[in-house]
């Protein structure tokens, strides 16, 4: 229900601003030059826009599974968890995208973001219990050692074109994509179910995923005043090689996995921007 009131109020307030702009001036002149006049909305050399991505998210992260140090290990491959074909929603923000316009009819386009947790591991204590089994001091659990990485970034270019309507602008073009994700854990000296201590993990065991690819991207920008955007992209064709490396514990043989994953029509998004 957040969602829908959060999309709700940008919405309003996009229209908002576009009541507030009709009074401007419908055309304006292109920069270092005063002879040409062209549509006011069309992004020049040196504009930056910023704009919120909304759809399915973008983090990579899907095969994460942190191996154990006393089972076996895990063949989980990694996956592509950022393209499915039935969950997409447009309510779902899921990071920023910039742009700069290097020409009147390129930008270079930049996007992403950085997620980091960390939980330092802390000992357990056993209880303290007299004579008759009374608990003069409660144990304390261990604290598990948990830290957790998700990291998403793209560049690449994009094509602008003109259309008879002067707020309508397509786009073509392309993005080099890289994710990183990692889990790790380290369980230190716990209590077992007898009140003995015990010893788990000699160091910490983890799962890491790389992967990077190629998409083509083909989108329009709608342009509800000279500043304010919204607009859809979809990606026709994107390739993504993923690897995930688990560690079960210091000293131990990794375990390799890896996946290629070619999807077409099949990664969508809806954005809302301002140009500066």
């Amino acid at each position: 229900m957040k969602k829908y009131l959060i999309l709700c109020f940008i919405l309003v307030f996009a229209l908002t601003s576009a009541n507030a702009q009709d009074k401007d001036s419908d055309h304006h002149h292109y920069i270092g030059d005063t002879c040409k006049v062209g549509p006011r909305f069309a992004p020049q050399k040196g504009d930056f826009t910023a704009a919120m991505v909304f759809g399915r998210g973008a983090y990579l992260n899907g095969g994460l599974v942190v191996p154990s140090s006393s089972a076996a290990v895990s063949g989980a491959a990694p996956y592509e968890n950022s393209v499915d074909s039935n969950n997409n929603s447009i309510t779902n923000m899921v990071g920023a995208e910039g742009r700069y316009y290097v020409s009147n009819k390129f930008a270079i386009s930049v996007s992403g973001g950085a997620i980091w947790r960390n939980t330092p591991s802390q000992l357990a204590i056993p209880a303290v219990i007299d004579g008759d089994g009374n608990t003069i001091i409660p144990a304390y659990n261990a604290v598990v050692e948990d830290e957790r990485i998700d990291a998403s970034f793209s560049v690449g270019g994009q094509w602008l074109f003109n259309t008879k309507n002067d707020r309508l602008f397509p786009y073509i073009g392309f993005a080099l994509p890289f994710d990183y994700a990692r889990r790790s854990m380290f369980e230190p000296i716990i209590i077992d179910e007898n009140g003995s201590l015990a010893v788990n993990d000699l160091g910490a065991r983890h799962v890491d995923i790389t992967a990077f690819g190629v998409q083509a991207i083909a989108g329009v920008d709608y342009y509800i005043t000279k500043d304010v955007f919204f607009g859809f992209d979809i990606k026709p064709v994107a390739y993504t090689y993923a690897v995930s490396m688990k560690t079960p514990g210091p000293g131990l043989f990794n375990l390799e996995a890896d996946t290629n994953t070619l999807s077409f029509f099949a990664q969508f998004s809806f954005k809302l921007g301002f140009k500066f």
